[in-house]
């Protein structure tokens, strides 16, 4: 029966592993989950939340972790909180994460997931709309809310995540993983993955992965997901309950 099953499912165009043997770069929790217990990943900050997938997705996937999720837009914010303010171990907090706190001006782009503090990118839109956002650091936050480290850190800033991981810099030697949304133009609307892999070579991170990745209709890559190591974080004996 369940060879029939299989050879109808690649009938129809699917192949279907046992989870044990997918391959890797193909979903990044499973291949976390390879490399480290699911009982470590505890504190996840999720930077660039908008309405709410990305924290559904870890939810599900880390069931017993401190989610702490990040969205400076105001009406983006309340969507976020009424689809998942209600979770446990979720906490929402209306601010952008940058190189130092300040307060700036962001331009409201038709689509919520485009809007950016990059410089490139934050500029008069045909909604005619902008906003003031508060911006802190990834440190003070966590200090904060008393994390001694971060586990998963995703950040989708549309270009903006060398600001955020410079203002994360006392964090990073205790963070395990980063996923980050990159590019491999120069000028792209991402953060470039080379720009990306410098900086957190620098810091002790190794490249892991490319998942979801986009190309152009020539088949070329455009972007992707990256999925960054702390090598030091996984050779360390999990310890030290996470608090907020």
């Amino acid at each position: 029966m369940k060879k029939f099953i299989r050879q109808l499912i690649e009938k129809a165009g699917y192949t279907v592993f046992k989870t044990a043997y997918a391959p890797k770069q193909m979903d990044v929790i499973l291949d976390i989950r390879r490399l480290v217990p699911l009982s470590s990943v505890q504190v996840i900050f999720d930077v660039g939340a908008n309405v709410g997938e990305t924290v559904l997705w870890f939810r599900g996937a880390f069931p017993h972790a401190h989610i702490v999720a990040f969205e400076p837009v105001k009406a983006t914010f309340n969507e976020l909180e009424r689809r998942v303010g209600h979770l446990p171990n979720v906490k929402l907090l209306n601010v952008a994460l940058g190189e130092q706190p300040k307060v700036e001006v962001m331009h409201l782009q038709r689509y919520s997931g485009h809007n950016s503090l990059n410089p490139a990118l934050n500029q008069p839109s045909p909604t005619g709309q902008s906003e003031e956002v508060q911006v802190e650091t990834v440190q003070n936050i966590a200090k904060k809310l008393a994390f001694p480290r971060i586990d998963f850190f995703k950040i989708d800033t549309e270009g903006y995540e060398l600001p955020v991981l410079t203002g994360a810099t006392d964090y990073l030697p205790k963070t395990t993983f980063i996923y980050a949304e990159i590019d491999f133009e120069i000028n792209g609307r991402h953060t470039n993955f080379f720009a990306l892999h410098e900086f957190l070579g620098r810091h002790g991170f190794a490249f892991f992965g490319l998942y979801d990745l986009h190309h152009y209709e020539n088949g070329r890559l455009n972007y992707a997901n990256a999925l960054f190591i702390n090598p030091a974080r996984l050779r360390a004996p999990v310890g030290g309950a996470a608090t907020a």
